[in-house]
């Protein structure tokens, strides 16, 4: 059922996470990108959109289902 909301986002929104090769969900909300190896820097906080919070630093490349960058992929299966 997961797969059915996030497919239904990306129709809907057009070229994001949701709808990328790279991505991989968690829930309907939030995924990794698997595009690049672990990141000893990334700020999860910030891959999720959130302000002023001070999470730790992660080694997963978490993202929001809406976001976009310019590694974005959808190949036809």
């Amino acid at each position: 059922m997961t797969q059915q909301f996030v497919d239904a986002f990306y129709a809907e929104n057009g070229p994001c996470c949701a709808g990328c090769d790279f991505w991989r969900w968690i829930n309907t909300r939030i995924g990794e990108c698997i595009r690049m190896p672990p990141n000893q820097s990334h700020d999860a906080a910030a891959g999720l959109g959130i302000e002023g919070c001070s999470l730790p630093r992660s080694t997963s490349n978490l993202t929001a289902r809406d976001h976009l960058c310019g590694e974005f992929r959808d190949q036809p299966a």
